[in-house]
């Protein structure tokens, strides 16, 4: 008698479709009889619930496709991502040469393939950072910036509605005769048959800010309306993450409002009556916080929200691509040339314009010693104080006091002269070298470095800059050099021990032909042995084997629970962050890049895309991989 599938128990079964992609596959396992339906539903059902008890434990493990075939995606990042049935859809983004693109691509989930879909219709401009949103089976696609087509210009910034039909593979522009502002950085979710944007960076008339504004968009007549808002408002920024509690709640966590101004906070909005009230949320263990939460993917689980970051705030860096030959921007105290404006001429004393927290704080470079000099005459500074007396010039012309400086030293006079000489300012570093007050918050342009020492600074987050300029003394601590110099010398002399144990295995076993050694050699041979035996031994007890670690440059995984944001006791609405393991790394994670989307699959989380910086060689890498994180397979 011939036994099919069906004998098969429901247990066996089960495992069986737990093995299947969860998206057509499994759907089509669905369709045979009502027993694989029901099925079908529970594994659907069981590996939602195994990822998100997998958040909770940490028992995460990350899988990276690797698909050769064609076409493939070209990388990129700031690109537009979403999530339709069992495809991921993929508009626009920026590359790593000023060029944005406008091409749709969809990744099957089911095959793990990419397909170019042939549309039709007004295609949408090139650009990046816009907002893709999933409404039935239309694309909603809003906002993004583009890069200027003259150097040294800001990108600009573009306010087109497109929709796309998935059934039809048509684009459809809209042209509403009242909307909100050219944006980008905003963020927007779909509620019922609204699309709503909070935040991001506009450009009202003439001038370039961050908002704190809400548009609605009804996806009936494809119409827009600005609601009535409480007074009490998140501040203004962009590059958040929100998402949708409920039916009638929105949830805003992080952003950026420009230098300085990271925040790690979260507000829950109430749409439940006419006048929606923004209410700020209490978060619970802030130590399990990300620490940039505005440059990098986020996306909700059930009642987790899971958001891949840095593991330390010094793991952060500002990426610029390189410009090509002859295109550099303009020095520092130099403005741009404006149409009807003449080219400035450059002060030989400019300070860079760079926030600091104190203005009467010394700077953080000691001043350089001034010119052979001799000292100056009269009492040293101390003993001026003392007695009030006051240090005056006997030259022919009176001079005013020689006043300390912010390090505390006097000037030096000449002494030919007497008159003061000019000692040249320290070098400040400015993280911002536009010389632009329109764009002093905008992320867009990632090609432009600083004129001569072509680092970055870290101002914008209080960090060392990851490639200080070569005039500037190391701050490296010399104990951290020393562990990772030992270290290093540790796993070389490990690799040496290993390559030299297949050699000392054959000198101690010798041939059957060889047992009777040559008269006078036994002993030197005996003691080449026993010396390289004993330096081994030496090797193994004095310098151990430095385990295997998980690289540190990848992406850390970072879980916070709202599932408190719509407590019904009358307590205050709060998130908490739980602690991660291991720095929130895990074996496999991709590498740390910034600008790159995740989705929320069935059971699995998709990541793509991305920038990256490498400090080594200074060059950026942009990706066109996915990384899937969900829970390890076991067998019992």
């Amino acid at each position: 008698m011939a036994a099919s599938i069906n004998d098969l128990p429901n247990e066996i079964l089960e495992f069986v479709f737990n093995l299947l992609p969860p998206y057509q596959d499994l759907e089509l396992c669905a369709a045979v009889c009502k027993r694989w339906n029901l099925l079908a539903k529970n594994v659907k059902a069981r590996k939602k619930l195994t990822l998100q008890k997998g958040l909770i434990d940490f028992n995460l493990c990350w899988k990276e496709i690797l698909n050769e075939s064609t076409p493939q995606i070209a990388a990129r990042f700031a690109h537009a991502s979403s999530l339709h049935r069992h495809s991921m859809y993929v508009f626009g983004g920026a590359s790593s040469y000023d060029t944005t693109f406008n091409d749709l691509w969809k990744f099957d989930l089911s095959r793990r393939e990419w397909i170019r879909p042939i549309s039709m219709g007004t295609y949408p401009s090139p650009k990046a950072g816009a907002s893709l949103v999933c409404h039935n089976d239309l694309l909603i696609l809003y906002g993004g910036w583009r890069h200027a087509y003259t150097p040294f210009h800001m990108c600009t910034l573009i306010d087109e509605l497109h929709v796309y039909n998935i059934g039809e593979n048509r684009w459809t522009i809209l042209n509403p005769t009242y909307g909100p502002p050219p944006m980008t950085g905003h963020s927007a979710t779909v509620h019922h048959n609204k699309m709503i944007l909070f935040g991001g960076y506009q450009k009202n008339m003439e001038s370039l800010s961050t908002s704190n504004d809400i548009w609605v968009l009804d996806l009936d007549d494809l119409t827009w309306k600005e609601p009535a808002v409480s007074m009490l408002k998140p501040p203004p920024r962009y590059g958040q993450f929100q998402m949708a509690i409920g039916e009638d709640h929105i949830l805003v966590l992080g952003g950026t409002g420009g230098v300085n101004r990271v925040f790690n906070d979260a507000w829950l909005l109430d749409m439940q009556s006419d006048t929606w009230v923004w209410k700020r949320v209490n978060i619970k263990n802030k130590k399990g916080t990300v620490t940039h939460n505005w440059c990098y993917p986020a996306c909700n689980v059930g009642s987790k929200v899971i958001v891949l970051g840095p593991t330390s705030p010094n793991d952060f860096q500002i990426i610029r691509p390189s410009r090509p030959a002859g295109l550099q921007p303009p020095t520092v105290g130099q403005h741009r040339n404006r149409i009807g404006m003449a080219p400035a001429v450059p002060s030989p004393r400019v300070e860079p314009n760079i926030p600091r927290n104190n203005q009467n704080q010394a700077p953080s470079l000691p001043p350089p010693q001034p010119t052979a000099a001799p000292p100056l005459p009269g009492p040293s500074a101390s003993s001026s104080n003392d007695s009030g007396t006051k240090s005056v010039s006997t030259t022919n012309n009176a001079h005013a006091e020689a006043k300390p400086g912010p390090s505390g030293l006097r000037p030096a006079l000449s002494p030919s002269s007497g008159r003061l000489l000019l000692r040249t300012l320290p070098t400040i570093r400015n993280a911002y070298p536009r010389q632009s007050s329109e764009d002093d918050h905008l992320p867009k342009r990632f090609n432009q470095q600083p004129p001569e020492q072509n680092h970055m600074g870290m101002a914008a987050f209080s960090v060392p800059p990851t490639n200080p300029p070569p005039n500037a003394t190391s701050r490296v601590r010399p104990d951290r050099v020393r562990v990772m110099e030992e270290k290093l010398s540790a796993i070389r002399r490990a690799k040496e021990a290993e390559q030299q144990q297949p050699q000392l295995q054959q000198h101690a076993e010798p041939s059957p032909l060889d047992e009777r050694p040559k008269a006078g050699s036994h002993e030197l041979n005996t003691g080449n042995n026993d010396h390289k035996n004993l330096g081994l031994a030496n090797t193994a007890e004095n310098d151990p084997v430095t385990p295997k670690r998980v690289k540190r440059n990848g992406l850390a995984i970072y879980v916070c629970d709202v599932s408190n944001l719509l407590s019904t006791g009358g307590e205050e609405p709060s998130i908490e962050w739980h602690e991660p393991k291991n720095s929130g790394l895990i074996a496999g994670a991709p590498d740390h890049y910034t600008f790159s989307t995740m989705v929320s699959g069935n059971g699995e989380l998709i990541v793509f895309g991305g920038l990256n910086k490498n400090n080594k060689s200074e060059t950026l890498c942009v990706s066109n991989s996915i990384h899937l994180l969900t829970v390890p397979t076991t067998v019992v």
